[in-house]
């Protein structure tokens, strides 16, 4: 029973045994074998069990009722067994006449059995003698075979660093993180590993990676720590590439995917990089990344989120919703005035104009986050309608426009190429059919952040936040509650294109053009204004004060074209009419009058059209 329950070899013989278990069970106390020592303890805890072979115990010592067992090397390593477990009911003078007994005793015993060799000594040996010889591949395959064996982990740095210098570094990569396993996170073995892995993060231009990696190596990493046969002491190279890789991160941030840099939170210090959803940048070295703050923006610990369409435009965390909405909202509202709106009503349907503190209750069902402490809960918990009612008091308009121009497309669009309801409207609106349209906006669908991905980054910044001794607080963990879906409904009225044919293109607007141009356009308006057309003295002293401005030939052309009616073919018939009666007598007589409303109505113009056109031509 005691072979069994200690786990002694039938080979080995029993010199001595002590079984301090409860009912003589025999799962308990301490056994001499001619093999070694072999103690439990306590029989709750089998697997605690002490085994001690005499080939690795240098020499035993009795001090204080305990009996300590020195091995070899190590003069900090021993192992202390009680002396209870070598004799009953002992006394302090009868416990050290045996405990001293004892201890010279073992000592004997122990140096009568030859010291066992070190395996990893040997196989560090084997392994130098094969790089002597310039066995570099048989080095290798050495170091592969005995990396996995126990005791013998440290090979891994060998067969990282190998592969790092073939060129493999993904292989590099996946072996270092096997290692990684082996060993705990702070020894000497796994920085030694981050820093070969962060090396093969760079060769591969990932230095998102090889950043985290080279601070954890930076700040972790003792001062006297050197690469395995180099002198390279690894803290002080990290520190100084971790620089390096710090300023490409920042400077490239902005070309990454949108998802890997949703959420950005400035610090003033890095302490932790290992983040899934946030991204951590030195509040510093910001103004090298290209990012576009509101005034007074950036602040250190507060989180930013992207627009998910103007990449280098970042909105402060607590207000993005808001801000997403009016800016597409606002968007919106250019390209209907763009096709000719005469009239926009905007509304929040579920709003709470009457009570901005009205509370909704929410029934959430599911998986826990890390603020509960079941596995599942089912939880009630107001939220506030803060949203939908900022929406209501914002944007809730109506505005009414005297559309000027054809229909079309405003130019730097940001929203248009995403939303198809609206690329439907403008087509539609270009077919001249439409002269009514309803559009419903849904915060949700502007929402880039939800419920799981919202409880992913409060994890990460409240730990972030609490490593920078800063404070958590309720108020701080009310900013991400999911926010309740608000539904703007926009009414839109157009102006029909045939009312909209007559108007100056908007692209005409004075405001867009340079002085030169401004002055070009006044004397053109004058020759026109005189003549209708322009005669070929007039024709020649333009083309000269357009050369003295220095205006090309094609922008004279469109702002000259720019003065000139846009009219359909009838329109353009009844035009040329109305002139020739003009320059028979000056007036319109009341004969011409007649014959000139005839054909009007046959070329199918409305009595409110001709007026239109007629003015042009006074004018």
């Amino acid at each position: 029973m005691m072979r069994q329950n200690f786990g002694i070899n039938y080979n080995e013989k029993i010199l001595f045994i002590r079984d301090t278990s409860f009912w003589n069970s025999r799962d308990q106390g301490l056994v001499l074998t001619d093999g070694g020592i072999y103690c439990i303890p306590d029989n709750d805890k089998p697997d605690e069990k002490i085994v001690l072979s005499w080939s690795i115990i240098q020499r035993v010592e009795y001090k204080d009722l305990v009996l300590y067992f020195w091995g070899y090397g190590d003069e900090t390593d021993y192992c202390p067994i009680h002396i209870s477990f070598f004799m009953k009911n002992e006394d302090n003078e009868k416990a050290r006449r045996i405990g001293n007994s004892l201890a010279r005793l073992f000592t004997q015993m122990a140096q009568c059995v030859e010291p066992e060799a070190d395996p990893f000594n040997e196989a560090a040996e084997h392994y130098d003698q094969l790089i002597t010889e310039n066995k570099k591949e048989e080095a290798f395959q050495f170091a592969q075979s005995c990396k996995d064996r126990e005791g013998l982990e440290l090979f891994y740095m060998p067969v990282v660093k190998e592969y790092i210098i073939k060129g493999e570094y993904e292989k590099g990569i996946s072996v270092s993180d096997e290692g990684l396993k082996k060993c705990d996170n702070d020894s000497p073995m796994a920085y030694m590993l981050y820093y070969a892995k962060y090396s093969a993060y760079e060769k591969l231009g990932n230095y998102t990676e090889a950043r985290k990696l080279a601070l954890s190596v930076s700040e972790g990493a003792a001062e006297d720590l050197c690469y395995p046969t180099s002198t390279i002491q690894i803290k002080g190279e990290a520190s100084s590439d971790f620089k390096d890789y710090d300023q490409q991160y920042v400077s490239s941030y902005l070309e990454q995917p949108y998802n890997k840099r949703k959420v950005l939170l400035p610090v003033n210090k890095y302490t932790d990089l290992y983040q899934d959803y946030l991204s951590v940048i030195d509040i510093k070295e910001l103004p090298n990344s290209g990012i576009v703050f509101p005034v007074g923006h950036p602040v250190a610990c507060q989180l930013y989120v992207g627009h998910p369409y103007i990449k280098q435009k970042y909105l402060p965390f607590e207000n993005y919703e808001l801000e997403l909405i009016e800016d597409k909202v606002r968007e919106f509202c250019q390209l209907a005035q763009c096709l000719g709106a005469k009239e926009i009503h905007i509304e929040c349907l579920n709003s709470s104009s009457s009570d901005r503190n009205t509370d909704t209750n929410q029934h959430i069902s599911g998986e826990a986050n890390y603020r509960f402490a079941s596995a599942s809960a089912n939880n009630e918990r107001s939220q506030s309608k803060h949203l939908i009612d900022e929406i209501s008091q914002s944007i809730n308009l109506h505005q009414t426009f005297i559309p000027n121009g054809q229909p079309h497309l405003p130019e730097n669009l940001v929203w248009y190429p995403n939303e198809p309801s609206w690329q439907r409207l403008y087509h539609q609106r270009m077919q001249g059919s439409l002269l009514q349209h309803e559009e419903r906006i849904e915060t949700r669908k502007s929402r880039v952040l939800e419920g799981s991905e919202l409880n992913s980054i409060e994890g990460e910044f409240k730990n972030l936040l609490l490593a920078a001794n800063g404070k958590w607080s309720k108020k701080i963990e009310e900013k991400f509650e999911l926010q309740e879906n608000a539904v703007l409904a926009i009414h839109v009225q157009f102006a029909s294109l045939e009312e909209l044919t007559s108007a100056p293109s908007a692209a005409t607007s004075t405001s867009s053009y340079t002085s030169e141009e401004k002055e070009y356009l006044s004397e053109l308006q004058i020759c026109l204004q005189e003549n209708g057309e322009i005669p070929a003295g007039e024709r020649r002293l333009l083309e000269k004060l357009r050369k003295h401005l220095q205006i090309s030939e094609e922008r004279a052309l469109e702002l000259e074209n720019s003065l000139k009616p846009s009219l359909n073919e009838n329109e353009k018939e009844y035009w040329n009419e109305y002139k020739l009666c003009l320059e028979d007598g000056g007036e319109i007589s009341a004969g011409e009058r007649r014959l000139l409303d005839k054909l009007r109505i046959r070329l199918q113009i409305s009595e409110e059209r001709a007026k239109e056109i007629e003015k042009m031509t006074n004018r």
